[in-house]
């Protein structure tokens, strides 16, 4: 076992030390236990025994099991049982575990590959040619056996996770410069994060030197210099990237302070400038422009995983600071995106968490999605008791209230705490259960909510403490029975966004808060690889109307506008005519909602503008038949995607593909059964581009896309021999200048030719 690095000035306590008694935490564990016990994990090694050339036990699950993902989820679910054997330990699980890494064993090759798909899907990626993610899958391979070694001390997971090391750390050594730039430019979760983890567990330099492999210099660099360069980035791979940069902080030691440099810019700019109320972030899975928010609010904002990653990163940074903000952050994230994010009657989860109103949580299948957040959702509700207490050599920190039992071993030492609210107070009760030390301080988390409303009374003696970081810290000798209770008064705050202060939601101390909206028409619709989205085919009012007085007046005084109901988390408004009733989010899951409002005076001419606006976009988008985000991995795969001499660009804010001399990319389209168009999105900035399509292997169109003319969009009628008939149509862009690159941005997309974009 891995002896945590004297970085670390903060422990987290085991998770056995940590005995979870709150009612609705204990329902979500026990939700989560029961799916992870209904799975099969033959089922999620068919495509490792197939790649080792033996016969699989069951046939693969279905959803993301099916394709080259295949693999990811059996990496969530070895640490997501681990986690359950380090709370409760069994002998049951102790043989799941067991089973599963003797199985890999056996599936393991010579020289250490494991995998679910054959090794040409690395080749693939190295000669840039489309394929889905391998790395990021590896990382959730090798981090499942890195947590059952972990968790179990299984010496089967110890030889497998070892044997993997060492087949990866033979492949990334083999890379020069060109050919890591060209690996990490395609997704690879972090894999600098669990080849540190190898190395703390084992202390072998060849996997603190693999790990650097995937150490992404040149964006760390840019975090280091507090340059916010995330616009266009993929959240999930990024946020990862940082993480690994914190733990070769953690592994190699004070010498590496950059990267632990990096990794606190990163967090204070997503949390300050891409992050909603709920602490969720992104948008169709990717950051945009800094402080532009309301702007990016549709269906598929707040991808949970991104959030399941951002939690790891605050714990870290908090273990090694001891900053109370970063268990701020922790706080209105698990409390408002995690818990949110899984149905309280089924235990599935959610992959996006819509913040443009009137949209609903669409949450995932049990045995036909095994989406990346499905696995994350594993992930989050076997580990409930973290963030709740940590310890140093003295001192025991409550961070996040929760009612739970906790016992620190080395101290003798052990303490209840229970939550409740009681009107605008909410309570945190800290009885000592048993004390044989004196010399225990305790630091309680001062909320960022609370910092007027805060009291501590010891023994119903109300009690002075000192502030430090964030904490209140009591240090007297303990006594078993003594009651320490902390008052925070609530109160209604609005929160607006940087790209409109107009734009409001609401919280009550921790909670965000939303109103419901209904269950009319709740049908969803699928977008990237048989990911399940909310569609909204009706009008829904997504703004307030404040009349008889400013608006500025209206959110100074909020409380006497939005009320709140005697001994109920239940708040009404009164909006031109309609009552809205807001209660907190993280419980609403059957209905639309809406968390964000855009505040108009009534009668203003900016609320006429709004209503214009509002109808061209749903204009353009229900003309809209088919829509490919370019260089979206998942997207692109949906569709199918096939090319020679082409790869991903970000530039200015925008995603796409280049396309090198002779280069090609063909996506296969669905028609549908009306006379549209085909618009895409073009740049030339240096020299002239020639770019062909192809609908059906027959030329189309030829585009000149000029020097120097910056983005624009282009839209061609398509011929009706294309369409009718037609399920699927092939469009190929093609690069004929053999001097230069050609570029595509942004959406390709077919809509109704009737429509003007």
């Amino acid at each position: 076992m891995n002896k945590t690095p004297n970085r670390i000035l903060i422990q987290d306590l085991a998770y056995a030390d940590i005995e979870l008694q709150s009612p609705e935490l204990l329902h979500a564990a026990v939700l989560e236990q029961r799916y992870l016990a209904s799975l099969d994990s033959d089922k999620l090694m068919t495509g490792f025994a197939e790649t080792a050339g033996c016969r699989a036990k069951a046939i693969r699950y279905a959803g993301w099991e099916k394709t080259e993902i295949q693999g990811h989820t059996l990496g969530h679910y070895m640490t997501a049982l681990a986690q359950v054997y380090g709370a409760m330990p069994s002998r049951e699980l102790k043989e799941k575990t067991e089973y599963i890494v003797r199985e890999l064993e056996r599936f393991q090759r010579a020289d250490g590959y494991l995998f679910a798909s054959r090794e040409e899907i690395f080749d693939r990626v190295e000669q840039k040619k489309p394929a889905w993610v391998p790395w990021y899958t590896m990382h959730k391979i090798l981090q499942g056996l890195v947590d059952i070694y972990h968790y179990t001390g299984s010496e089967t997971a110890n030889r497998v996770m070892r044997k993997l090391g060492i087949w990866i750390y033979e492949r990334c050594s083999r890379w020069d410069t060109d050919m890591q730039a060209q690996v990490l430019s395609v997704e690879y979760g972090g894999m600098n994060d669990c080849l540190y983890n190898l190395y703390m567990e084992t202390q072998d330099e060849r996997f603190a030197q693999a790990a650097h492999k995937f150490d992404e210099e040149p964006l760390f660099t840019a975090m280091c210099e507090k340059r916010d360069i995330l616009n266009g980035l993929h959240a999930n791979t990024t946020i990862p990237k940082i993480i690994g940069a914190v733990k070769r902080y953690i592994a190699l030691g004070e010498s590496e302070e950059d990267y632990l440099r990096a990794g606190k810019n990163f967090w204070e700019m997503v949390l300050c400038h891409h992050t909603y109320i709920t602490g969720g972030n992104s948008e169709w899975e990717h950051f945009g422009e800094p402080d532009i928010l309301d702007q990016e609010r549709t269906a598929c904002n707040c991808e949970t995983c991104n959030t399941y990653n951002m939690l790891k990163l605050s714990k870290l940074l908090f273990m090694i600071t001891g900053e109370g903000k970063y268990l701020d952050y922790y706080e209105q994230a698990f409390t408002n995106t995690i818990l949110s994010s899984q149905n309280p009657e089924t235990g599935m989860g959610t992959y996006f968490q819509p913040m443009a109103t009137g949209y609903f949580k669409v949450f995932s299948t049990p045995y036909d999605s095994f989406w990346c957040c499905t696995g994350s959702s594993m992930e989050n509700f076997t580990k409930l008791q973290e963030g709740i207490c940590f310890h140093d050599r003295q001192t025991l920190y409550i961070g996040r209230a929760a009612s739970a039992r906790v016992s620190w071993p080395e101290k003798k030492f052990r303490v209840v705490t229970s939550v409740s609210v009681e009107e605008n107070v909410y309570k945190e009760e800290i009885c000592i259960e048993q004390a044989e030390k004196a010399s225990v301080a305790l630091a309680i988390r001062i909320p960022y909510w609370a910092r007027e409303g805060f009291q501590i009374a010891v023994n119903n003696r109300k009690t002075s403490f000192t502030e430090k970081k964030g904490f209140a810290v009591l240090l007297q000798p303990w006594k078993t029975g003594d009651v320490i209770t902390v008052s925070m008064e609530m109160k209604l705050t609005i929160h607006t966004l940087p790209d409109n202060k107009n734009c409001a939601a609401f919280q009550y101390g921790p909670y965000v808060l939303s109103a419901g909206l209904g269950k009319i028409m709740m049908d969803t619709d699928y977008t990237g690889v048989d990911v399940l989205v909310p569609k909204k085919d009706i009008v829904i009012r997504d703004y307030l109307v404040i009349a008889g007085t400013t608006i500025d007046q209206w959110k100074e005084n909020i409380e006497d506008y939005m009320k709140k109901e005697p001994e109920r988390l239940v708040f009404t408004i009164e909006n031109a005519g309609d009552t809205l009733v807001f209660t907190p989010h993280y419980r609403r899951y059957t209905e639309r909602y809406g968390i964000y409002w855009r505040l108009y005076q009534k009668e203003s001419k900016e609320l006429g503008t709004l209503l214009k606006k509002q109808q061209q976009k749903e204009k353009l988008k229900h003309s809209q038949i088919d829509v490919i985000p370019v260089g979206n991995d998942q997207y692109e795969l949906a569709h199918h995607i096939r090319g020679e001499k082409t790869d991903i660009i970000r530039e200015d804010g925008h995603v796409g593909r280049f396309l090198k001399e002779d280069g090609y990319v063909t996506y296969d389209m669905k028609p549908g059964d009306t006379e549209q168009s085909l618009c895409v999105t073009y740049c030339r900035k240096d020299a002239k581009g020639i770019l062909e399509i192809f609908l059906d292997e027959r030329l189309f169109v030829t585009e000149i896309i000029e020097e120097g003319v910056g983005y624009y969009s282009r839209e061609y009628d398509i011929p009706a021999e294309f369409i009718q008939g037609n399920n699927t149509l092939s469009v190929r862009f093609h690069n004929k200048n053999m001097q230069c690159t050609t570029h595509i941005f942004d959406e390709v997309f077919l809509k109704k030719k009737e429509e003007v974009v």
